[in-house]
């Protein structure tokens, strides 16, 4: 009888040791909110692994880049796109990962455009851009699509806004190719369309 129970214990004192591993080993989990919105949209994530856990990797765009080491993070998506979340976490007995793929939504709200109003008798349409002669005035019209509250103009591709109107007008007095950008704000998010080379001057002494 004592040899009967002198087995069974070393039955039970293997299972929880097996037991015990089994908890310790990680096991990679986590959630986070929202999952959808506009840019730029701010999500939180939530560590919800299990185990004995030393160290945690984030990669918030499916681009195996690790992005955060910190176990409950917060990530800004500032782009439209579908994205694909995972979390690797690492200890002593193992490492273990979770993939969420296209996890989180981030939709384009409003579309940013413009043209310009009418072309100036000295320039004429050529592919997506205009060629002048000589110092231009350019009418520009806003064709944003939505709930527009603000709109900010680079009409030289130099980072300074030049203008917030909305149907702005400007004057190109030097030789060049100019990049065009209209920023607009609406209550939900913001949007960004650039026109590459869209003015095209050429004739000015300078």
């Amino acid at each position: 009888m004592m040899r009967v129970a002198v087995v069974l214990a070393l039955i039970i004192l293997a299972l929880s040791i097996l037991a015990g591993c089994g908890t310790n080993t990680p096991q990679a989990k986590f959630s986070a909110t929202p999952l959808s919105g506009h840019p730029p949209l701010v999500v939180q994530f939530t560590d919800k692994s299990t185990g004995n856990i030393s160290a945690w990797e984030w990669d918030f765009n499916g681009d195996g880049v690790p992005d955060s080491n910190v176990q409950n993070p917060e990530y800004t998506y500032e782009s439209p796109g579908n994205y694909t979340v995972s979390l690797t976490v690492r200890g002593p007995d193992g490492n273990n990962t979770m993939v969420q793929k296209d996890y989180v939504q981030v939709t384009r709200c409003y579309l940013a455009d413009f043209a310009i109003e009418s072309i100036p008798v000295n320039c004429e349409v050529q592919g997506n851009g205009t060629l002048c002669e000589g110092t231009t005035t350019v009418h520009f019209i806003d064709k944003s699509t939505g709930n527009v509250t603000a709109w900010a103009w680079d009409f030289n591709n130099d980072g300074i806004i030049d203008s917030t109107e909305q149907n702005p007008t400007h004057t190109y007095t030097q030789n060049g190719n100019y990049t065009v950008t209209l920023t607009i704000t609406t209550p939900e998010c913001k949007d960004t369309v650039t026109k590459w080379d869209y003015i095209n001057l050429s004739g000015c002494h300078t």
